[in-house]
């Protein structure tokens, strides 16, 4: 990566528990030991089913949630290890953009009231006139320059997830998780979403963006990330992306889904039926690949009770292609 190193994750381990102490506790593992770095002005893609891990993982990696293993590093700072007060000044380094960006838009406060709120808290250097200029940069930069003193119920989604950009924006970020931030908008505003997002790069700008949208991952991301129930399995530049001689089986499905690939394996001839937005139907294997219930090529290749019984390591393919997968290590021909 041409970008220095702006945060990593090294086994990362967090575990929701749910029920009670007489019903029993049932316990889900979102994390499992996960490694990843990012660097400082490139868009990484964190994509997955629902489910996979992609939410907890943006979360903890600004210091949302808690984690009970591994660590995570930004800038060098392990944020777990932070004190409340260094915490909250770091915290003007790095932003999310939730599904949910209504939420974060106060009814009674017009767009302008708003982001002089952001500017005041995160820019104590700034006078009045000074956040009143860099208020009317951001919205002219988001296109919302005419709707400054619109509330959010006057907007439309597309606004107001312009208006969540441009607050976040305010406090000049050096990372910033996008948790699906083009949800549940039509096709026109989600281009005009990507493009926003696209035209708003920087080189001192770091995004993670999360999703299972691969036309927005095709637009935006330099790099994917490929997790499935709480794993990272594939990491790959997108210009490869569906076009690599070697995928992990569950990225090609992600891939066949979105017609990136064609159907060019009969044992796969239901791939194009496949819905990243439902959970795997496989049980987890806590030992082994978490795809191998599902996997069609582990069986094919004769290694499924090593696939069950050993966890794969992400291994190097090629420059900046990682996945985890046994069948990797057979020859191409083999898998094809």
């Amino acid at each position: 990566m041409s970008g220095a190193l702006l945060a990593q994750a090294r086994g990362v381990v967090k575990t929701f528990r749910a029920g009670s102490l007489l019903r029993g506790r049932a316990e889900t593992r979102a994390l499992d030991a996960v490694d990843f770095d990012l660097y400082r002005g490139e868009v990484v893609a964190l994509i997955g089913e629902s489910g996979s891990g992609k939410t907890t993982l943006g979360k903890v990696l600004l210091r949302l949630t808690s984690i009970e293993g591994g660590s995570v590093r930004f800038e060098g700072d392990d944020l777990f290890a932070l004190g409340r007060g260094a915490l909250r000044h770091r915290r003007r380094d790095f932003q999310m953009v939730f599904q949910n960006q209504a939420a974060n838009l106060h009814p009674a406060m017009t767009v302008r009231e708003m982001m002089d709120e952001s500017l005041r808290l995160h820019r104590p250097d700034l006078d009045a006139a000074g956040r009143g200029r860099r208020t009317q940069e951001l919205l002219d930069r988001v296109g919302l320059g005419a709707r400054a003193d619109q509330r959010p119920g006057s907007l439309s989604g597309g606004e107001r997830r312009r208006a969540g950009l441009a607050r976040i924006l305010a406090t000049r970020p050096k990372l910033v998780v996008a948790d699906e931030p083009t949800s549940g908008l039509d096709a026109a505003i989600k281009l005009q979403i990507i493009d926003l997002l696209r035209n708003l790069k920087d080189p001192e700008l770091t995004y993670l963006v999360i999703s299972h949208d691969l036309g927005l991952v095709r637009r935006i991301a330099d790099r994917v990330l490929v997790m499935l129930k709480g794993r990272i399995i594939e990491e790959v530049p997108v210009a490869e992306l569906g076009s690599s001689a070697f995928h992990h089986p569950y990225t090609q499905k992600l891939a066949r889904a979105a017609e990136f690939l064609e159907d060019r394996d009969p044992l796969q001839a239901k791939a194009s039926t496949f819905d990243p937005d439902a959970p795997s139907t496989g049980a987890a294997a806590p030992v082994g690949c978490v795809f191998a219930a599902d996997c069609q090529l582990a069986a094919r290749l004769g290694i499924l009770e090593r696939c069950s019984t050993r966890r794969p390591a992400l291994v190097a393919l090629a420059p900046g292609h990682r996945v985890a997968c046994f069948a990797a290590e057979t020859p191409v021909e083999d898998v094809r």
